[in-house]
């Protein structure tokens, strides 16, 4: 896989759409922490009120970061490719957000 097509933050892992407020849902605020969302995550499939819909869960920087350290963390662990030192562009483009710098 071309790592030019790998986005990491469509790989993060974001709380059930059915648990956060309804502001997290529609992407006006951060999908983790409720503070302001400057970040796509990428469209989402989730149940909600017992019907498949389609959402697109935004979150800030700092925790899109942390969690991309955590994902990167486990990543690392568990590719087969990335346990022998030799790491995919998965693994490349988590490590990439995790150092995201603030533009601001």
């Amino acid at each position: 896989m071309d790592s030019d097509f790998v986005d990491a933050a469509e790989m993060l892992p974001v709380p059930k759409a059915a648990g956060p407020a309804s502001v997290r849902i529609d992407g006006k605020r951060c999908v983790w922490c409720g503070g302001a969302a400057s970040m796509d995550l990428g469209p989402r499939l989730s149940v909600i009120d017992r019907v498949l819909k389609r959402w697109e869960p935004r979150g800030c920087r700092s925790c899109a970061k942390r969690e991309a350290r955590r994902v990167h963390d486990i990543h690392i662990t568990t590719c087969a490719r990335c346990i022998h030192r030799d790491h995919c562009p998965e693994s490349n483009a988590l490590y990439a957000l995790a150092l995201l710098r603030q533009t601001r």
